[in-house]
């Protein structure tokens, strides 16, 4: 390390200086065993940051994050990591695409359930239903009969109808759109193509606009509009690899950007770019780069939009049409994921929100209706026995257990 430190002077100095501004939980001297299992994920190298942040009535109960944000494998010098860092989030971005739907559909601007083929040059058709319409509801909870192909992304210049293959259906037994879920990202860039064609404007400023300014949020997709300073201080994610940690999202050429980290041919200008021509310029699946904080503020607003509450579809044991991912999904709204009371990671809490999982990276942003409360947290990057699945719930895993148990613990002083 460069700074005169060791890594655990380093972390140590993280905790403290995030369990000093923690209000009502004690200080760094008397840790609570919150604390202690977040320090304890990061000082024994399973993750190289964590971080947890609770809310309960509109106040913060607790917040506590460790680790490096920058600088764990040696990449750059070290930078702490916050609960207001700024880092992929990975699928909790959905939230933010799905309240842009919901707000444009109720001025009109886009309706939900309008078939949305129209979009796309060629329409966007099932070929086993070519009379089948598909709606932004099916997009958003998945129910669109779609599932990922193996590169779902485009690079600019190109077109999202560049991607169209018939891998991307899913086969004639799991039923036409509407009748099935699986949970496919590739639905969330044809989702951003036709909201970007309803409105004439880039997914980034679409969202920046209708979604973030108005929630008092500095985070953006693909770090556009995020300040200089936070995005400079940004995480970086990680895969453990050759026995180091090994930037996978983020690195150090990234963060010291200016521009909007989206994948383009040489030469291409982002100037030029014509919204609703590729919708997955801005990586809607799992892009936006946002803080526990700003994660917080998305659950309250997804728990605030009546469309994004009500399922869409609930697993029925009877059928076989679904991919549950083996327990994972139980039940999905118009863009956000429940997991009612009875198959909870928490039992018997209801929750809605979402997860996230990329380039290392494991996050959720959940709101909880019963209590009135929220929590987000993350972890920037995991060994491999960390990825693996926890007993608690499938959406758990060994690096996320200790989170999932300190939320637990955290809501229930509370009076769950």
């Amino acid at each position: 390390m460069k700074v005169g430190l060791t890594r655990r002077g380093l972390l140590a100095g993280a905790s403290a200086l995030t369990a000093a501004g923690c209000a009502g939980f004690p200080a760094a001297g008397h840790p609570s065993a919150a604390h202690e299992r977040i320090r304890a994920l990061v000082e024994a190298g399973e993750v190289p940051a964590a971080g947890l942040v609770v809310r309960r009535g509109g106040r913060i109960v607790f917040s506590h994050a460790a680790g490096l944000a920058q600088g764990a494998g040696g990449e750059a010098a070290p930078v702490l990591f916050g609960a207001d860092t700024k880092m992929r989030i990975a699928s909790v971005s959905k939230l933010a695409v799905a309240l842009i739907a919901h707000r444009l559909g109720a001025t009109g601007l886009v309706d939900i359930d309008a078939d949305v083929s129209a979009a796309f040059d060629p329409p966007l058709r099932h070929p086993e239903f070519p009379d089948a319409p598909v709606t932004l509801r099916h997009l958003l909870s998945h129910t669109a009969g779609l599932q990922d192909p193996d590169v779902y992304w485009m690079a600019a210049p190109g077109r999202t109808e560049g991607l169209f293959t018939p891998a991307m259906w899913r086969p004639a037994e799991a039923g036409p759109p509407g009748s099935a879920f699986k949970y496919a990202n590739f639905g969330y860039g044809l989702a951003a193509h036709v909201l970007e064609s309803a409105t004439g404007m880039r997914l980034d400023r679409l969202v920046a606009q209708n979604v973030l300014c108005g929630s008092g949020l500095d985070c953006g997709f693909n770090w556009s509009g995020v300040p200089r300073a936070q995005r400079q201080a940004g995480a970086t994610l990680y895969a453990f690899e050759e026995n180091a940690w090994q930037p996978q999202a983020d690195g150090p050429a990234v963060l010291a950007s200016e521009t909007p980290a989206i994948l383009s041919e040489a030469g291409f200008d982002l100037a030029n770019y014509v919204p609703g021509t590729n919708g997955t310029l801005f990586s809607p699946q799992g892009g936006l780069r946002a803080s526990l904080q700003d994660m917080l503020t998305l659950a309250r607003l997804a728990a605030s939009e009546p469309m994004m509450t009500e399922p869409v579809w609930t697993h029925d044991p009877a059928t076989d049409a679904d991919d549950t991912d083996a327990g994972y999904f139980s039940r999905f709204t118009a863009g956000a994921q429940v997991h009612p009371a009875d198959d909870s990671p928490i039992p018997g809490l209801k929750l809605l929100g979402h997860h996230g999982e990329a380039y290392g990276l494991y996050s959720a942003a959940f709101h909880a209706p019963d209590l009135d409360a929220e929590f987000a947290f993350a972890v920037t990057g995991t060994k491999a026995n960390g990825a693996a699945r926890a007993e608690r719930h499938p959406v758990v895993v060994k690096a996320t257990d200790p989170l999932w148990e300190s939320v637990a613990e955290i809501l229930r002083s509370g009076g769950l």
